[in-house]
């Protein structure tokens, strides 16, 4: 009987050890299923990536399961999955967006794969598709606000392409109206507002137009004889400039006198526009170093967050500006996007992207091991112990034979222990590195993470509410992963009104690193006042602030090839940074930094690492963290000016991860002064 009993368990073990496999085998059988079909295609490219729409439709029964779209990154970074719960009945076809990170649409073919899983999350069928980027769903959209629609379709650049990031597209102009304004405005490139009362908006959407500019749309603004209305509304702050008044046809006008002095508007002179003969405004403005006139377009163009905002000195509208030649209009466009933060070729990423895989060896990578020391301890036991008393029962019963049956009998039970309380270590203990970057007075953020590798299940956490944007960092295993589209290794799916993110574990993959981007508070604002370099002795003088409400472990200072690092800034706190130099302040600084990849080595970790002014915990974790912020702060220098930076990390920050988990977290907060006086 007892012979029965072992031969029972050993079958049952084997069985449940087996069950995964027989689970494979009927998705892949049920993936043979027709049922269903689809697209995706690109609405809009954002900052931090694309706004891609996903068309589904079932031909089959009532389906409850998740649709995934699956991006094959043509550089060896690792698949990305974006997953999206639906419900969809029989014969029905839903549509929905998908925010995408830019990493994990790093391709030019724009391959992916459209999947459709079950509620277990089965493979139920696969879709390739080829070209997701190839176009835009209807173009470069720009939405029209004006009560002259007709007055402005010479705006469309007369079929001319503008290029963005990939390829080249048309203009598509979609005339607005203040109901439909919400429901387009996210779909926008650029926003035309001519001959329009700004202030007969709702509050909410005045402020929604200038939160979209902020996150990087283009505003081009119309004024003329109708220069009080359009520039209505709008918060004082926002555009900065001030309408005083009109200077009819026939007067004097800054615009005319401006080909008359400087020789300015080229294209408009050729194309014998007279705007002697145009009410032109008399605009007021500041000067911030965010803005500029421009000698090429009748317009002050102005920086706003990651976009732009040009107001014209006319209408746009105007019986003259119709006659423009279409290279004309189309340049109107493209110096806007030059302004725009949210077209810069240099990507905020491609900061950490250069420091590669020497970044990753700064991250406590303590965080990607799995404690299997239960392992020995178990072994250790059962040869101890349990071997040899299982041998003197059965050996005192007459049944010493039953040892060569019941042993491995045994071992199989210790190894499916081990597996299944290994697989709940994994999930429990899990843990993640932090760096949240952003820029003081700014309301975005940028999240880099260094995640936890489970070994053998998918590992995900779920992100804080305010996160809307997310994908793949980097990794240091390039082309070691996936090449077919229809698996992943990243994997972000919305629950609610959260992101989720994880990663599918694959042999000899170490760590994994994500990105995350999303809305923030500001936090106040890190500047600074005639600062600059000292020809004669070097250093960097000047006074730098941290009006942010955080404080700061470390503050540094760049300009040109100077760094200086200051330790211990409280909030509020003002420094003069030669006096902290003799105050001892200073706690690094050297004039030989030629660019961020020899400080990362050369200069600040090394001596971080063994002059022992931070704790063991954190000598390199801080470090690190300071570098990212500093790097991602260096590629968004705005334009028009020469900036120091100035970059302050901030420990045990708030948490990016809303769910159970061990989270070290930085913040690097960052801003830029003015050099000189």
């Amino acid at each position: 009987m007892r012979k029965y009993s072992i031969a029972v368990v050993v079958l049952c073990v084997l069985l449940v050890l087996a069950g995964r496999g027989a689970c494979v085998v009927s998705a892949e059988e049920e993936s043979t299923a027709n049922t269903f079909s689809g697209s995706v295609e690109m609405l809009k490219q954002e900052d931090d990536g694309y706004v891609m729409r996903v068309t589904v439709e079932n031909r089959g029964q009532d389906f409850y399961g998740t649709a995934q779209v699956v991006f094959m990154s043509a550089y060896g970074y690792g698949n990305c999955a974006y997953d999206t719960e639906i419900s969809l009945p029989a014969q029905g076809k839903k549509q929905f967006t998908v925010k995408v990170a830019e990493r994990a649409a790093d391709t030019i073919e724009g391959i992916c794969s459209l999947n459709f899983l079950d509620e277990k999350g089965r493979l139920i069928q696969s879709i390739t598709l080829k070209n997701v980027f190839g176009n835009l769903v209807s173009g470069i959209a720009v939405g029209i606000l004006s009560d002259d629609y007709t007055g402005l379709t010479h705006m469309d650049a007369g079929g001319l392409e503008l290029n963005i990031s990939r390829d080249d597209y048309p203009l598509n102009l979609i005339r607005l109206d203040g109901d439909k304004l919400d429901q387009y405005l996210k779909g926008l490139y650029f926003l035309i507002i001519d001959q329009f009362n700004v202030s007969t908006l709702r509050e909410e959407q005045i402020q929604a137009i200038q939160k979209w500019v902020e996150n990087g749309g283009g505003l081009l603004i119309g004024t003329g004889a109708y220069g009080e209305q359009t520039l209505s509304g709008f918060e004082e702050n926002f555009l900065g400039i001030e309408f005083q008044g009109i200077s009819e046809p026939g007067e004097e006008n800054i615009v005319s006198d401006n080909i008359s002095r400087y020789n300015y508007y080229h294209s408009y002179t050729d194309e014998e526009i007279d705007f002697s003969q145009m009410a032109v405004a008399r605009l007021q403005y500041t000067p911030t170093g965010n803005e500029y006139e421009s000698s090429r377009n009748p317009a002050v163009y102005r920086s706003v967050g990651d976009g732009a905002a040009a107001v014209y000195f006319c209408s746009l509208g105007d019986k003259e500006l119709q006659k423009l030649d279409k290279y004309t209009v189309r340049y109107q466009y493209e110096e806007l996007m030059n302004q725009a933060g949210s077209f810069k070729a240099n990507n905020r990423k491609s900061a950490m992207e250069s420091m590669g895989q020497r970044l990753l060896a700064l991250i406590d990578n303590r965080n990607t091991m799995v404690d299997f020391s239960m392992l020995k301890w178990l072994i250790g036991i059962y040869v101890v112990l349990v071997g040899p008393v299982l041998y003197l029962v059965l050996r005192k019963r007459g049944k010493s034979e039953w040892y060569w049956v019941g042993a491995p009998a045994l071992g199989l039970l210790f190894i499916a222990g081990v597996y299944l309380l290994g697989q709940g270590a994994r999930v429990s203990e899990a843990r993640v590195y932090s760096v949240t970057t952003q820029r003081a007075d700014s309301n975005q953020k940028e999240t880099y993470f260094l995640a936890y590798h489970s070994g053998v299940r998918p590992w995900e956490i779920q992100l804080a509410e305010s996160y809307d944007v997310a994908g793949p960092g980097w990794n240091g295993y390039d082309g070691k992963y996936f090449h077919d589209v229809s698996d992943y290794f990243y994997r972000v799916g919305n629950t609610g009104e959260r992101l989720v993110v994880g990663i599918k574990p694959q042999e000899n993959f170490e760590s994994g690193f994500l990105y995350a981007g999303g809305g923030a508070e500001p936090r106040g604002e890190l500047s600074g006042t005639q600062i600059e370099v000292d020809t004669g002795t070097g250093g960097i003088s000047g006074r730098v602030t941290n009006g942010t409400d955080c404080d700061l472990a470390y503050m540094a200072v760049w300009l040109d090839q100077e760094i200086m690092v200051l330790n211990d800034v409280k909030a509020g706190e003002s420094i003069d940074l030669q006096q902290a130099t003799v105050n001892g302040r200073c706690v690094y600084q050297s004039d030989s930094v030629k660019n961020i990849q020899d400080m990362l080595y050369g200069d600040l970790i090394s001596i971080y690492g063994h002059r022992g002014l931070m704790s063991e915990d954190y000598q390199e974790d801080d470090m690190g963290a300071l570098l990212i912020g500093l790097g991602v702060a260096m590629e968004a220098v705005p334009k028009g000016g020469d900036y120091a930076v100035i970059t302050g990390v901030v420990k045990d920050y708030e948490r990016a991860v809303a769910d159970r988990c061990q989270e070290t977290s930085y913040g690097c907060l960052y801003g830029y002064a003015e050099t000189g006086v």
